[in-house]
This record gives structure tokens, C-alpha cells and sequence, in this order.
């Protein structure tokens, strides 16, 4: 869980959320104004609270790639319906990914957002509105017939 000056590392399960697309969707099968995290290097579970965070990051390796540069408009994105946006934060950090396409990210304090960058360390992302500067969508993602192979076939 990332915040403006600090961040705090632990291990969260997903899946006691919800799965990936209830998430897209925000029906988180709890209220995500806590998470729990077990901290990294201890076996302590805590509570931690979303509320002041930019947001919540899950994560492949708590390391990263600092040579990592994000990619951009890029044919292997996770194929999820939704819309395709671009965030920015307050700290200038910005990224790219897909979220549901319901009254919910602006109705709500936060919303998930899958990283389309298939090479980066975020698997997935909990974006608290109240950390964004900026917020661009730069399309739409849906699936057609067309485009899934096999479908309409008998």
C-alpha cells in the first residue's frame, strides 16, 4: 500500500475480495476501507486502512524494475472488457490500465485497475480517487464475436 511519503509492504490473498473481474466491477465481497496485510518480514497481520493512501498496489516482487519502462498502447494487454485509462498522480507517478465501465469509479472512493503493461510489477491496482491529479480514458475495450477466436461457431 503505497502513500504520498511512505509505503507499507505486505502480503494481502486477492481472493479474499473477490475475483478479478468482481473487482472490475466493484464487488469487492468486502469493504475496501481496510485491507488486511500480513508484513513483509514478520508474521504479524494488520489492518491497514486505505483511507489516506494513493493506492494499493499488488504486486509480482516487492523489488521492482527500476529500469522498467512502462509500455504503451501495446497489442498484448490483458484482454478484460472495460475502459482503457490513463491515471495520474499527485507524486507525477502515472499508469495505464483498464477498469469497469460503471457509474462506480466515479461514484466511489476508489476503483481497481488491471495494468495493461503485461511486463510491469503491478498485477493489479486499488486507485483512491482522493491521490489522483489527473484521470484520462482512452478508450474502450469490449469483447465481439469478431475478435474472440471460435466464437459463434457450431
Amino acid at each position: 500500500m503505497r502513500y504520498e511519503n511512505h509505503a507499507v509492504r505486505g502480503f494481502a490473498e486477492v481472493s479474499r475480495l473477490g475475483s478479478i473481474e468482481q473487482l472490475l466491477r466493484n464487488e469487492a465481497l468486502h469493504p475496501i476501507d481496510t485491507i488486511p496485510l500480513k508484513i513483509l518480514d514478520s508474521n504479524d497481520v494488520q489492518q491497514v486502512p486505505t483511507k489516506d493512501a494513493k493506492a494499493v498496489f499488488f504486486v509480482k516482487t516487492f523489488d521492482g524494475d527500476l529500469r522498467h519502462r512502462a509500455l504503451h498502447f501495446h497489442e498484448h494487454a490483458p484482454t478484460v472488457p472495460g475502459l482503457w485509462v490513463r491515471v495520474f498522480f499527485y507524486d507525477n507517478e502515472m499508469i495505464e490500465g483498464i477498469i469497469g465501465n460503471s457509474k462506480d469509479f466515479v461514484l466511489g472512493d476508489g476503483f481497481f485497475l488491471r495494468p495493461t503493461d503485461p511486463n510491469g510489477n503491478n498485477t493489479l491496482v486499488y486507485v483512491l480517487k482522493s491521490g489522483l491529479k489527473d484521470f484520462h480514458i482512452l478508450g474502450m475495450r469490449n469483447f465481439s464475436k469478431n475478435l474472440i477466436p471460435g466464437a459463434g461457431e457450431k
